[in-house]
């Protein structure tokens, strides 16, 4: 790791120095992409390097394709890869990653390129600042990584069974109590009494999970993620009313890892908590009369943003030429694929807003509509570790296995610890 570092300091001393320029046509060389495998990033990262192939020939672009799982493995995964010596060019993650490798000095500040970069800093301008500024928080104030796409969580619903049920649809602004009261009207039981239809799925990932504490104006980490906040009483109250929801009003099936999805489309279930991402699959399966809106509220009316970037790492040979496939692969193009494959909200608000994308589900204009208020996830330097805790000891509770007050103090021991490590 040392021998790395160095090299990455000689790497970065030089290319400070040198004008910012694109590289001749006729430039050789191999650049390393490491990237997640979900469809949306395959099929844009495919159709840049096309692109970029275009331009340089001579130049091969190796793409490791990584699963992606829980975030914290996805991010655990490339550390270790980093550890063993063999560190990419490029690296793709969301926020959750950006303070765990951005702290341990492996990337190229990429606010100086921006600078001296008038198309990049064109497409900056086009992006919601309250998203950047999540962003460069996250590390420090420097911005590490540049945008792809993000997604906010809000609420998806069945508008058929909300018109079979006969209760008006949610709007965009409301309270924990009326989602209570919209969920128990939802859940539908047969004459012996089980249940055929719930009213919402309690999300199984920290993502989706964190809405209900910050809507509740409060958060698993206190505010600068470098200390626990479990003992904050509005913490417990947003665990209880989770729990409540599945084991004392029923409205919710037995609590397990997952988003979701598959129970709305099936149409088990009549409200979820997700991104953009499940439009695409609402779309194969037909389920088309359906609407989204903001995540209830019970003391802040807000929700919680992930944002994705590339990063270049230290090591890299020729940052210049890295650079013009980052471009590449986040510039104006690759912003109308991934409208075009509606997994995920495009970071250029021109193209995000657009009458196409913003045609389904019904409300599609809250997506970037909520950008100026939305709180980045939690995304500490260990955030693997802390994801990894906290989901762990949530699902005991959310499964009845412990105490609400025994998850507290075994929670809250397990998280202060792993944070004083990183303070």
């Amino acid at each position: 790791m040392k021998k790395l570092l160095t090299a990455a300091a000689l790497a970065l001393s030089a290319y400070a120095g040198a004008a910012l320029a694109a590289p001749p046509a006729d430039t050789t060389g191999t650049i390393k992409l490491y990237q997640r495998t979900n469809p949306s990033i395959v099929a844009v990262t495919e159709a840049g390097i096309k692109r970029f192939n275009a331009r340089y020939p001579n130049v091969k672009v190796e793409v490791q394709w990584k699963p992606l799982g829980e975030w914290g493995e996805y991010i655990s995964g490339f550390m270790n890869q980093v550890a063993s010596g063999d560190v990419p060019d490029i690296y793709e993650v969301a926020i959750e990653g950006f303070s765990s490798v951005a702290s341990r000095n492996l990337f190229l500040p990429l606010d100086e390129v921006i600078a001296r970069d008038s198309s990049a800093k064109e497409l900056l301008a086009d992006i919601e600042p309250n998203l950047l500024k999540g962003m460069s928080d996250a590390t420090g104030g420097k911005l590490y990584f540049f945008p792809t796409n993000w997604n906010n969580v809000v609420v998806f619903y069945n508008k058929d069974m909300f018109d079979a049920a006969g209760i008006a649809y949610p709007k965009k602004s409301w309270t924990w109590t009326e989602f209570l009261e919209a969920a128990q009207k939802l859940t539908k039981r047969d004459a012996s009494g089980q249940v055929t239809q719930y009213g919402y799925f309690v999300p199984g990932y920290n993502f989706g999970i964190a809405p209900w504490f910050l809507t509740n104006d409060t958060d698993k980490l206190k505010s600068g993620w470098k200390e626990s906040n479990i003992r904050d009483p509005k913490f417990k109250e947003s665990m209880v009313f989770l729990n409540d929801l599945i084991h004392k009003h029923k409205i919710a099936p037995n609590f397990a890892r997952g988003t979701g999805e598959p129970q709305f489309v099936a149409k088990q279930v009549a409200m979820i908590s997700a991104g953009h991402w499940p439009v695409p699959l609402l779309l194969q399966n037909g389920l088309k009369n359906v609407g989204v809106t903001m995540m209830p509220y019970q003391r802040k009316d807000v929700t919680v943003f992930g944002v994705g970037g590339l990063g270049i790492t230290k090591a890299t040979k020729n940052p210049d030429l890295t650079w013009e496939l980052v471009k590449e692969l986040t510039g104006q193009v690759a912003q109308v694929q991934y409208a075009e494959t509606k997994r995920s909200i495009p970071a250029l608000r021109s193209i995000a807003t657009t009458g196409e994308f913003a045609a389904f589900p019904d409300n599609s204009d809250l997506f970037y509509g909520s950008a100026k208020s939305a709180l980045p996830i939690a995304a500490p330097p260990n955030f693997s570790q802390v994801e990894e805790i906290f989901m762990r000891h949530v699902e005991l509770y959310l499964t009845n296995n412990v105490a609400i007050d025994k998850m507290i103090g075994d929670l809250d021991a397990e998280l202060t610890r792993a944070m004083r490590r990183v303070q």
